[in-house]
């Protein structure tokens, strides 16, 4: 119901883009599981339109709130919440970035996460994010997203 809620709050260039990550989130996770990130990243950037639907109506941020909306409600894990965030951003022009990074719990296990950097900064995390992981080389300079 707060999804709904949210929804219901955005304007109408967010409500097209919530149903566009309905789509794309899934199709993302189901690419990553069976060709990896390099694929799917090359993938989603050929499948990618240049078209000129609103595409700067929303700042990155709030592109981001949709993107992390509509994961949760699909509970979606943070890789494909990621591509998906940095294929919609590099649409609309941003030089968003993929990041990966790792951390050890207190018990020992080791954690990944990813996440996209909009000019340095986390954007769909909280910026305290990089004292809790220690971010991997940037995998941008092996995964290029291209556009048609």
């Amino acid at each position: 119901m707060n999804w709904l809620k949210g929804y219901l709050a955005l304007p109408g260039p967010g409500r097209k883009l919530a149903w566009r990550c309905l789509l794309l989130l899934p199709m993302a996770s189901t690419l990553l599981g069976i060709f990896g990130l390099a694929a799917t990243a090359g993938f989603f950037g050929r499948l990618s339109r240049k078209t000129a639907d609103h595409r700067n109506a929303l700042v990155p941020t709030e592109v981001a709130r949709v993107v992390n909306g509509t994961a949760a409600l699909l509970r979606a894990a943070c890789l494909p919440r990621s591509v998906v965030l940095c294929i919609l951003l590099r649409n609309r022009g941003k030089s968003a970035e993929i990041r990966l990074g790792v951390s050890r719990a207190a018990d020992g296990e080791f954690l990944a996460h990813a996440w996209v950097e909009l000019d340095g900064c986390p954007l769909n995390e909280p910026a305290d994010l990089l004292d809790r992981y220690h971010s991997m080389p940037s995998p941008a300079d092996r995964i290029r997203i291209r556009h048609a």
